[in-house]
């Protein structure tokens, strides 16, 4: 009877496993703050308009940052990648690439992902360090707007706002969250309209594998050059390498140093 016992919890075990619960301290640095993630995967429903995505941004040490996109919009299915290298200079590949521009395909994945990590500095303001088990996720203004402005993107969500959701410490290192957001939209004819989000995802704060080497080659890929004002994406120079672009960035930005 005690072996079918033991046997029956196994069982348990295998289907229902032990969440979990990370040290405060043990597995992130008390300094780290929401928007410093390797890897952030992040799920949002734009509720009551059809459009949906899924955005995966890594970030590099030198200060590059790639999103892989899959949105889904009324009008259809959008995929690829976008590289944002120093700053300066956007790179894709894949559907996204067939924008004339590829600086406004940047921007929905810029926005929300500083919008997700605000959202999260507001509901749970001590840091993901801090976060151990599960932790509710609540915060609001009725009357002070919520700004963005991380140097790359600025947005501003009308009040009154809130946030209700969770964060929980999925394994060391590593943060998920769910949460829904709320926020005065007012529309012609409709002045208690209110803008709705879902979001849901997750962190990896000790991973820190870019998924390109300084050799990869940018052969099909588009670029265009923000910092020079230009307006349309061109073809990838043959044989061009990640760490030749890099390099071409920071030429641009500090020409007096690459002489």
């Amino acid at each position: 009877m005690m072996l079918r016992t033991l046997i029956f919890l196994f069982t348990l075990a295998l289907w229902f496993p032990v969440p979990v619960m990370a040290q405060a301290g043990d597995d992130i640095p008390a300094t780290k703050r929401w928007h410093e993630p390797f890897v952030t995967l992040l799920d949002v429903d734009f509720i009551d308009t059809g459009f949906q995505a899924r955005w995966e941004y890594f970030h590099c040490g030198c200060g590059d940052i790639l999103v892989r996109l899959e949105q889904t919009a009324p009008d259809g299915v959008m995929t690829g990648e976008l590289l944002l290298i120093e700053g300066q200079v956007i790179a894709a590949r894949g559907m996204v690439s067939l924008s004339a521009d590829l600086e406004p395909m940047l921007q929905p994945p810029s926005i929300m992902l500083q919008l997700a990590f605000a959202l999260l500095e507001q509901g749970a303001p001590r840091g993901p360090a801090m976060v151990t088990g599960r932790q509710s996720l609540q915060a609001g203004s009725p009357t002070e707007t919520l700004s963005l402005n991380s140097g790359l993107v600025t947005g501003t969500f009308a009040a009154p706002w809130n946030i209700e959701g969770e964060v929980w410490a999925s394994a060391p290192g590593q943060r998920r969250f769910e949460m829904r957001f709320e926020f005065a939209n007012p529309l012609e004819g409709a002045p208690d309209n209110k803008g709705r989000f879902r979001f849901s995802g997750g962190q990896d704060y000790r991973r820190d594998d870019f998924p390109f080497p300084g050799s990869f080659s940018l052969d099909g890929w588009k670029i265009q050059w923000i910092s020079k004002g230009e307006l349309t994406a061109g073809d990838a120079p043959e044989g061009l390498t990640l760490d030749t672009l890099r390099e071409q960035a920071k030429a641009h930005s500090n020409p007096v140093a690459s002489n």
